[in-house]
């Protein structure tokens, strides 16, 4: 019965690693395996009856098996209060400990019951040491339920050794009912699988609300780099609607920037200088403007500025501090000016009108410059 009752439920739960793809299901779907295959090898050992020495090997296997699915339920429990961390001890190191204590318990135990007594001491101490750390430290209310379900396997396992002591010199057990100890067994195994199944739903929400969380973020930096502009980082075109309909209601004053000749600035030093006109202009902005101000580059060499609030006499003030600021020189950069238009968007205004208003004088400036200073003939562009 219980071998039945644990080769469904490592059915299950390797079934169940198809499904959920965390850590500790996949330690705790190796547990049930290995506990599987320890109750085979006591049911080869014992209801086959194999003589020595094969009858020392099956020993050796069932104490590997049965020491693994102990050590896999705790490290289950581990990765399931601590996701991600590192185990404590490496894979082989493991390996290497469970296959010499097998060996030994297997090959040089004077007899059976001495292999039981010393699998039951073991399981009930591993067991209850595991428990009272899960109790202690809880991840999630629910975590409670995986802890008193290995304390209360290991208490099973831990009242098995006194009574069976007197069996390690010939005499019986000091409790008859420890003969149908596999009943008692596959119990507690039940309810430990059964508390597993309620923390790993709870783990698998966790997860499912982390993936959530990262795929909204990864949503937000992907509808950023589309709304962004590339070379500045500042708002492109597509957010332009956006903004315009949020400033309509308090009015804006809209101000349109060119960068005068750049065609000629790009023929002249090269596209490496002209991006490096276009990135001043965007540090300038950034300086002179309100952290709440939307800067846009439109295109080309071509930048709006929406500042909510901000009346038209505001507008010039910042303006010209613009112009005082890009007037500075700057290594790496080639002399260049700016033609900038103002216009004001009244409170429920309409935004089309203030962006037209804004370009046309902008356009009424360049055509009244006299377009930009070439440099000194031994200026060099270097890029800082």
């Amino acid at each position: 019965m219980q071998l039945s009752t644990v080769v469904l439920l490592a059915t299950f739960f390797v079934a169940l690693t198809r499904t959920i793809r965390l850590q500790e299901v996949r330690v705790w779907a190796a547990a049930w395996v290995a506990d599987a295959l320890a109750i085979a090898f006591v049911f080869l050992g014992l209801v086959l009856a194999p003589q020595p020495p094969a009858l020392q090997f099956v020993r050796a296997l069932y104490v590997a098996c049965k020491t693994a699915y102990v050590l896999l339920v705790v490290i289950g429990a581990r990765s399931h209060l601590r996701p991600g961390a590192s185990e404590p001890m490496k894979p082989r190191m493991l390996a290497l400990v469970v296959a010499t204590w097998s060996l030994v318990l297997g090959f040089l135990s004077p007899k059976l019951e001495f292999v039981e007594v010393s699998v039951s001491l073991m399981t009930g101490i591993l067991l209850t040491v595991g428990a009272v750390w899960v109790l202690t430290r809880p991840r999630v209310p629910r975590s409670r339920w995986l802890g008193i379900a290995m304390l209360l396997e290991g208490l099973l396992f831990l009242h098995y050794v006194p009574l069976l002591l007197p069996t390690l010199w010939g005499s019986e057990a000091l409790a008859a009912y420890t003969s149908y100890s596999s009943f008692f067994d596959a119990g507690a195994e039940l309810f430990l699988a059964l508390s597993i199944l309620v923390v790993i739903e709870r783990s698998s929400s966790d997860h499912l609300e982390h993936l959530n969380q990262e795929l909204l973020a990864s949503q937000e930096r992907l509808r950023q780099l589309v709304d962004l502009d590339p070379l500045t980082s500042l708002a492109n075109r597509r957010r332009l609607r956006a903004e315009m309909d949020r400033v309509r209601s308090s009015g804006a004053a809209v101000i349109f920037l060119d960068v005068d000749d750049f065609k000629q600035i790009n023929d002249l030093w090269g596209h490496i200088s002209g991006d490096a006109c276009l990135l001043r202009v965007a540090s300038a902005l950034t300086r002179v403007f309100r952290s709440d101000d939307a800067l846009f580059r439109l295109g080309g060499d071509e930048f709006l500025v929406v500042a909510p609030g901000l009346d038209a006499q505001a507008a010039r003030e910042r303006v010209e501090h613009l112009r005082a600021d890009l007037a500075e020189t700057q290594e790496g950069v080639p002399p260049f000016r700016i033609s900038i238009g103002i216009a004001s968007l009244a409170p429920h205004g309409e935004p089309d009108t203030a962006l037209r208003e804004a370009d046309a004088h902008m356009y009424d400036e360049k055509r009244r410059s006299k377009g930009p200073r070439r440099p000194a003939a031994t200026h060099t562009a270097v890029l800082a």
